[in-house]
């Protein structure tokens, strides 16, 4: 019985040994000579060392009843700064790449159940038209544990627990769907996502394109289909590890309150949105969000005192902070986003008011259906806000970006700066002039002000500890 027993071991861990790199050197040079990481490259650069448990090493056992090991992809269980996450990566190499080892609808129950973030690689061409396996009559062991697949499971995540997806490659049917599920798409350049690849495209229009051609993630990025663009792997895993470190705020023993930010007191000095982000939040902090898309709406995450902040605020330098139609989705799912995980919101208000654009791109101050969406989701926002005018705010301006003075979320804060333009009367002034403001404070002090308060709400993990629903998805790209 044990020499039985410890021969089948030994087979169980040579099975299990052909999917790893050392016994595929064809296969990684191949995508080494391509500048790419292997599968297991990635998840290796993802995951913090020695704490990575993998699931679905073997897929069945055949007739003979040797074993068979799983192909396609890598699914795992690991931590990212000590914290756990779900990781998934599928291996292209395999006849294009599965949904990672077929155990992601599990692993997503259990990030569901536990409020663990979910990293996705997902360059592949969507479900294989014929598994690798089928009509081989093999007993295959991954069959359904739990009440989710990949994609309704992607759903059930959205604005519960931070999912992100990587795209590196061609991503198309399937796998852009799973990345378009996702709250943070960061992608590499020479990339593209699209519903119908290729061949789908040619067969049906006659035209041949390469996936590059058909649906880059330069288009997107400009269209606001991405979150961010980045040269190569190395750079989209650290971006993935930099945006689910925003989950956490820091503790109180890395925040180091010794002395006033140097530059917060130096703010009058700047005087475009991006100089005056950086010296509100604590140095270096910043991570914009669609950056490309929108450009004169800014978004993105940020610490203040240590604490995760999501930043709205108008750039006054583009279209003196014209928000078009655009400008208003990115804003609305970006409050979203903060609410959902309890980030709490900064919104810098300067902006000439709301509108449409001609056929020409020119502004047209004719307020369109998009621009309620998110003062709706103003009103349905529970995590704190906190506004601060720092130049103009006609029209519908100040309630896209900080909501009405009377909705159901009260504002944590209200503050102008001196020199902001008041009282000024427009078509709206009626409903939306009440100039309500808790105080009129000195640009220098905003920061300082604003870290007390936060100081006054706990940690974000507190706030998500409090909730046992979640409020609300996140919109999708």
């Amino acid at each position: 019985m044990g020499n039985s027993m410890d021969g089948d071991v030994d087979r169980l861990a040579t099975a299990q040994a052909t999917q790893t790199d050392a016994f595929r050197p064809e296969a990684v040079s191949l995508v080494h000579s391509k500048g790419k990481l292997t599968a297991r490259e990635r998840i290796a650069a993802l995951l913090d060392d020695n704490t990575d448990v993998q699931y679905g090493t073997i897929a069945a056992r055949d007739q003979d009843g040797e074993w068979i090991p799983e192909a396609g992809g890598i699914d795992y269980v690991g931590t990212i700064a000590g914290h756990t996450v779900v990781a998934s990566s599928t291996d292209y190499t395999d006849h294009g790449g599965g949904y990672g080892a077929g155990r992601l609808g599990r692993l997503i129950a259990l990030a569901k159940e536990h409020r663990w973030p979910v990293v996705l690689f997902v360059d592949g061409g969507g479900s294989r038209a014929r598994h690798p396996r089928s009509g081989l009559g093999h007993l295959e062991l991954s069959g359904p544990i739990g009440p989710y697949s990949l994609f309704d499971g992607m759903a059930e995540l959205s604005g519960w627990s931070p999912t992100v997806a990587i795209v590196s490659g061609p991503s198309f049917a399937g796998h852009a769907s799973a990345a378009g599920f996702s709250d943070f798409l960061v992608a590499t350049a020479g990339s593209s996502i699209g519903m119908g690849g290729p061949p789908m495209v040619e067969a049906a229009l006659g035209v041949r394109m390469t996936a590059h051609e058909l649906a880059s993630v330069e288009m997107h990025d400009e269209s606001g289909g991405i979150d961010l663009l980045v040269d190569d792997e190395p750079a989209a895993i650290e971006a993935a590890r930099r945006y689910l470190d925003f989950y956490h705020d820091l503790p109180a023993s890395k925040v180091d309150r010794s002395e006033a930010h140097p530059q917060a007191a130096r703010i009058n000095d700047v005087t475009t949105t991006h100089e005056r982000i950086d010296r509100l939040l604590d140095a270096g902090s910043f991570f914009e969000l669609r950056r490309h898309f929108a450009r004169a709406m800014i978004t993105g995450l940020g610490r203040m005192g240590g604490k995760t902040v999501g930043i709205l605020a108008n750039d006054s330098a583009i279209d003196d902070g014209f928000i078009d139609e655009n400008a208003a989705t990115k804003a609305s799912r970006f409050i979203e986003q903060c609410d959902a995980y309890s980030y709490p919101v900064v919104s810098l208000i300067d902006t000439i008011g709301c509108g449409t654009r001609d056929d020409d791109g020119k502004p047209l101050p004719i307020p369109g259906r998009w621009h309620h969406r998110p003062i709706m989701a103003h009103h349905h926002r529970q995590t704190p806000l906190f506004a601060v005018q720092t130049g103009r705010a006609r029209g519908l301006g100040a309630a896209v970006m900080a909501g009405f003075p009377t909705g159901q979320s009260t504002m944590m804060l209200s503050v102008a700066w001196p020199e902001v333009e008041l009282g000024v009367d427009d078509g709206y002034a009626t409903v939306l002039n009440h100039a309500s403001f808790d105080d009129v404070i000195a640009p220098a002090a905003t920061r300082e002000q604003i870290i007390r308060l936060l100081s006054h709400l706990g940690t974000s993990d507190d706030r998500r500890g409090s909730t046992t629903q979640k409020r609300h998805a996140i919109d999708t790209w």
